[in-house]
């Protein structure tokens, strides 16, 4: 079963060798649609960077065979290496994150897919994004038009770069 972002608020993160509470998990990925990494945005600790894979257990949490000391701060992280990158942050939670750099914020704010955007004459609005069950790839932008009609769009029919260009 997929994983979707709206699923990714408020988690418990398995490492391999302790447990993370979360408050969001983003993933960031690239123009092919694969997982650079997860954004885990922690309880009560500046947010980290994780690689894939992430997956959900059989008790419903999240998981992943990292170890805690793979995750790396997100400071550590070169503000030109989310040029390339996409997610997906209905709240907007960048914004006013604590513990992340000016400079920072505005590295992520422009890889935010949670803007509108046109698809064959029609006004779409992101509703979600499903990721494959081992975390690794974006499976499809979930879309609803101005009558509520969910579109799934894939890879075959969307360039990231072209449907969301930076500005």
């Amino acid at each position: 079963m997929a994983l979707t972002q709206r699923n990714l608020v408020n988690r418990r993160l398995r490492l391999a060798d302790g447990e993370i509470v979360t408050k969001y998990v983003f993933p960031f990925w690239n123009l092919e649609w694969k997982v650079a990494f997860h954004l885990v945005d922690r309880l009560g600790r500046e947010p980290a960077i994780l690689h894939p894979p992430i997956h959900e257990d059989r008790e419903r949490h999240l998981a992943s065979p990292a170890k805690m000391s793979d995750l790396r701060g997100l400071e550590s992280m070169d503000p030109a290496g989310f040029k390339e990158l996409y997610h997906y942050d209905p709240w907007w939670v960048f914004r006013g994150i604590a513990g992340v750099s000016d400079e920072l914020k505005r590295a992520i704010s422009p890889t935010n897919i949670s803007k509108p955007f046109h698809h064959d004459r029609r006004h779409w609005k992101v509703h979600d994004v499903e990721i494959a069950p081992d975390g690794g790839t974006v499976l499809a932008i979930v879309a609803k038009d101005d009558a509520f009609r969910r579109r799934d769009f894939t890879a075959a029919d969307l360039d990231l770069g072209s449907t969301w260009p930076r500005k």
